[in-house]
């Protein structure tokens, strides 16, 4: 099971997004996760007319908001409305509800090459979330959820599996929260911690200098500390034992990021005021995310093109409910710790075409692979657990959202049941062929705390707005967490 989560690792690729602006963006000033400046995200596009008057684009400005929200996230809107605008600037005038109304008529301040509107949401200065949840695509509840269990207890660590965001998450809530205590996000505030099995010792020994820091007050600790990849650790208690003890206020908020739950981190819970967080691709914010994801580039390139592209729509629709479907076949002949991450699906073009060839090329070189090894792990370690095989390459086939001769879907590699030994199995662990489970699967279902935190966590994170309308379409869920391709596999996209 370990090694094939190295494999889930690898097949996970980390993609980094540059927003741009246009006739109409959203801005804010908050900072990426990568230390970057305000994001401009393009939302819509607007005419303006010499008897356009101030109320009128007041009101156009708010609306087109709205609606961008709406194709975004139909289900909740991001958790987001009109009042989430602080202001837009045109011009060099910031037009606010309080602002009086400028000499000139819209028109007299688009001028030149200063044809754009930037609406500024309301963020930190308000003690509002609503930034941190538009640029990240993450629902504002669920944000809110976060941020008051981290401001609390200020120790919280995000379990899941690759590719789900997590690392992203942790690194944005560090710096919404250095933000919040009035601070600028810098090296010094901020620190990331890269875990490995050679680091520890040095991880080990860095907290415990931290906590002696806090306690004499002789210097200026980091307000946020992220340690990402805690998986890669023996023992977490061992590691946190010489920082535990520190009770000063000034100790710096602790995210950890980890691939599986043990008991380990059970330990921490109980013991030591850790809160743990579940991204799992079955709930938000993950289940959601790539549907939002991909309809925001899907918006601006229509932006961009001037016209609406209902193939390109057709596309952007379907990858969400291909990835629910891949995930449930995954579940059913082996485990909900090797489903595949979103991130894996971000990659793809915004033109009808190249997503057509990048799809095929995912598909024959990265997902087929890494499905084959799953399954076959998985009849090792829990045996057959389904009655009957069903090869996820016809689903993909009966619901292909290009329009291409039945031919050329002959490229798609078929995954066969005796290319696994599916028909070698008997149904069932009776039969003898179900090994004893390994990693963190043994670590969950072994420690029934364990087992009751995680369904207490998802019951936790369950709402009805937290259902991505991409759920209607396939039985399982879509959206949660992070980490990443592998060089050889990235040149094929």
């Amino acid at each position: 099971m370990n090694a094939l989560r190295a494999e889930n690792d690898r097949l996970q690729q980390q993609v980094l997004t540059r927003s741009s602006c246009s006739d109409m963006s959203t801005s804010s000033q908050h900072f990426s996760a990568w230390g970057g400046k305000a994001q401009q995200i393009i939302i819509g596009a607007l005419s303006v007319s010499g008897k356009t008057k101030w109320d009128m684009l007041d009101n156009v400005v708010h609306r087109l908001f709205k609606e961008y929200l709406l194709r975004i996230d139909p289900v909740s809107n991001l958790g987001l409305t009109s009042d989430s605008i602080r202001n837009y600037t045109i011009g060099e005038i910031i037009r606010s509800k309080e602002s009086e109304l400028p000499e000139l008529l819209p028109c007299g301040y688009l001028v030149g090459d200063n044809n754009s509107i930037a609406i500024n949401l309301k963020d930190i200065k308000e003690n509002s979330s609503d930034t941190f949840a538009f640029e990240s695509l993450i629902p504002k509840a669920v944000l809110q959820r976060y941020i008051n269990l981290l401001a609390e207890q200020k120790r919280v660590i995000m379990c899941g599996p690759s590719g789900t965001g997590k690392t992203f998450l942790a690194q944005k809530l560090a710096e919404f929260m250095v933000q919040r205590s009035g601070e600028e996000v810098t090296d010094s505030t901020v620190v990331v911690f890269n875990v490995d099995h050679k680091s520890c010792k040095e991880l080990r020994q860095y907290l415990c200098n931290m906590a002696d820091q806090c306690e004499s007050g002789k210097m200026q600790a980091p307000l946020a500390i992220v340690l990402d990849n805690l998986h890669n650790v023996g023992s977490l208690g061992e590691v946190f034992n010489g920082f535990l003890g520190c009770r000063s206020v000034k100790s710096p908020y602790i995210i950890g990021t980890m691939n599986q739950a043990n008991c380990s981190s059970t330990n921490l819970q109980l013991h030591h005021n850790f809160r743990w967080i579940l991204c799992a691709n079955h709930m938000e914010p993950v289940k959601g995310f790539l549907g939002r994801y991909l309809r925001r580039k899907l918006v601006e390139s229509e932006i961009k093109g001037s016209a609406r592209n209902p193939e390109l729509t057709k596309v952007v629709e379907w990858m969400p409910k291909a990835w629910q479907h891949l995930n449930k076949f995954l579940e059913t002949h082996s485990s909900s710790d090797v489903t595949i991450g979103p991130r894996l699906f971000l990659s793809c073009p915004t033109d009808v075409s190249g997503s057509q060839v990048w799809f095929t090329d995912l598909w024959n070189y990265s997902i087929v692979p890494y499905l084959l090894e799953a399954v076959r792990e998985g009849l090792q370690t829990y045996g057959r657990k389904a009655s009957t095989w069903d090869d996820p390459a016809l689903w993909v086939i009966e619901n292909y959202p290009w329009t291409t001769p039945t031919s050329d879907l002959s490229s798609l590699i078929r995954l066969r049941a005796e290319d696994v030994g599916f028909d070698g199995y008997a149904l069932g662990p009776q039969a003898g062929t179900k090994k004893e489970v390994t990693g963190s699967q043994s670590d969950v279902e072994g420690d029934p705390l364990m087992n009751m935190l995680m369904r207490l966590q998802e019951a936790a994170n369950y709402s009805p707005q937290s259902c991505d309308s991409d759920s209607n379409s396939v039985s399982s869920g879509v959206n949660g967490h992070d980490d990443l391709l592998d060089s050889s596999i990235e040149s094929t996209l």
